[in-house]
């Protein structure tokens, strides 16, 4: 699949890594995330917080490469759903991939419309979901991620959790979480593609967006508080280094909130990391 290929979790156990507990605050994830020197170390760092929440794998590609017949790519994904992805040149017709190229937010499997089938051909796209689901995927998240490096050049790159449970509880878990995982993966995809354009891709570095042209404006205020939240820091924590109360912390936070059509402080966080809006 490529020159770089991994093990499967299973056999990485004996790897020493730090371990990741589902109710580790964001700033410890962050903070192990940065501490990676190595695209196994980030690998089997990931795959830790991510059993955590019930995925069972996952699979970072560069998807702005349409034209190659099997981008780089890096993750724990089984073999046998390698072999049947590569054998079947799913990349050119997966849906998931295809709406990641398009798309700035996390998105589920279920969330994608298929063609109709209607005549005696199948299309590429419904065999794709049909082989995942036949492999034991009963859903996926898909986490996109575009940047452009220092020439201008826009980049693109999409991670899938894939999830073997019931739906039911997929659904329950990203009501929950989605925003945690969303921040979670900004962090580890910039450190995964500055890794990657070290080793394997000279020249590309991740850069912010060079103008984000949304038209929010926040307020030097709302972005310490938001900022000082991407470092993992509570309400408290915020108001005892800024030497104010908890409520006018609260009320920034409120108010970036309501400007970024944020559900809740962690939503924002991400919102303002990815639009550019505050440095971490």
């Amino acid at each position: 699949m490529n020159h770089h290929e991994h093990r499967h979790p299973s056999e990485s156990r004996s790897v020493s890594r730090k371990t990741v507990r589902l109710e580790l605050d964001l700033d410890e994830a962050i903070a192990g995330i940065e501490a990676c020197t190595s695209l196994d170390e980030l690998r089997i760092f990931l795959q830790d917080i991510i059993e955590n929440y019930g995925f069972s794998a996952f699979n970072f590609i560069d998807a702005g490469q349409p034209h190659l017949d099997m981008p780089f790519h890096f993750g724990t994904i089984s073999g046998a759903w390698k072999e049947e992805y590569i054998r079947n040149n799913f990349v050119v017709v997966d849906p998931a991939i295809a709406k990641a190229r398009k798309i700035n937010i996390p998105f589920t499997w279920g969330s994608i419309p298929l063609p109709v089938f209607t005549g005696r051909r199948k299309p590429g796209a419904i065999k794709t979901m049909e082989a995942a689901r036949d492999h034991g995927f009963t859903e996926g998240l898909m986490i996109p991620y575009h940047f452009r490096d220092q020439l201008g050049r826009v980049h693109s790159s999409a991670t899938t959790f894939f999830w073997r449970d019931p739906v039911e509880k997929f659904h329950f878990l990203l009501s929950e979480r989605k925003h945690e995982l969303h921040l979670i993966m900004i962090y580890w995809v910039q450190r995964a593609v500055d890794i990657i354009a070290r080793e394997h891709r000279a020249g590309v570095t991740v850069i912010r967006p060079h103008q984000n042209n949304t038209g929010i404006a926040l307020t030097d205020r709302e972005r310490d508080m938001l900022a000082w939240a991407a470092r993992g820091k509570t309400v408290a924590d915020t108001a005892d280094i800024l030497k104010i109360s908890e409520e006018t912390v609260e009320t920034h936070i409120r108010n970036a909130m309501r400007k970024l059509d944020a559900t809740n402080k962690t939503h924002a966080v991400a919102k303002a990391i990815y639009l550019g809006l505050i440095d971490v």
